[in-house]
């Protein structure tokens, strides 16, 4: 069975809607250093704070026990890569991550770059009120309600030999590549059972979760 964690990030704070959803679900719980500020003034303490230490608030900081800091003071990466490599070393393979848009986009993209980065190591999902999104190597499938919106945009360069099923706009061993037609953006759902499969690229994946 696949060890699971929550990675919350310091961008704009989660519903407590969604931090519940999967707090007592996943085997670990992760705030990449500034996202303790929000996690521990709603009453929570995650298993361990990872990052260089420099976002989270000083009181807050002081309600935790040494034990659960992981400071990791090189600059080369941002605190929710040092997060991700902290799972990555405690062996455990998805990753469900919150607070990782809003505030800089450039942050925001910075993290979608960890999708691409990591991807043949873990399986990532970023999650906002609204949106999951997450990176399709080989294959995708799942079940989704009738009329779901989704996207799929060839970011970090083309896809090749795309075959989709259960979408409104159907793509048939087909290349999508960033300013050429087709474009992938607002499908919609026809089944409830979606798939997805592609033979070379990374292709990303946003499905709309709520209005």
């Amino acid at each position: 069975m696949q060890k699971t964690a929550l990675v919350i990030c310091n961008g704009t704070p989660p519903s407590l809607e969604l931090l519940d959803k999967f707090w007592r679900q996943v085997d670990l719980t992760v705030c990449a250093d500034g996202g303790a500020n929000f996690v521990i003034s709603a009453g929570l303490m995650p298993d361990v704070i990872v990052g260089d230490m420099d976002s989270i608030l000083p009181e807050i900081k002081q309600q935790v026990e040494a034990k659960r800091l992981v400071k990791i003071q090189e600059q080369n990466t941002n605190d929710a890569d040092k997060a991700l490599r902290y799972c990555l070393e405690h062996h455990l393979q998805t990753i469900h991550m919150l607070g990782v848009a809003g505030g800089r986009n450039d942050q925001f993209l910075a993290n979608l770059e960890l999708l691409y980065k990591y991807a043949p190591q873990l399986k990532i999902i970023l999650w906002t009120d609204r949106e999951r999104i997450e990176i399709i190597e080989t294959e995708w499938e799942g079940t989704l309600a009738m009329g779901t919106t989704l996207s799929l945009l060839p970011l970090f360069g083309a896809v090749n030999g795309i075959t989709t099923s259960g979408l409104v706009y159907p793509l048939h061993d087909q290349t999508l590549e960033a300013g050429k037609e087709p474009s992938g953006v607002s499908n919609q759902t026809n089944s409830p059972q979606v798939r997805i499969t592609i033979k070379q690229g990374k292709l990303l994946l946003i499905i709309q979760t709520g209005s």
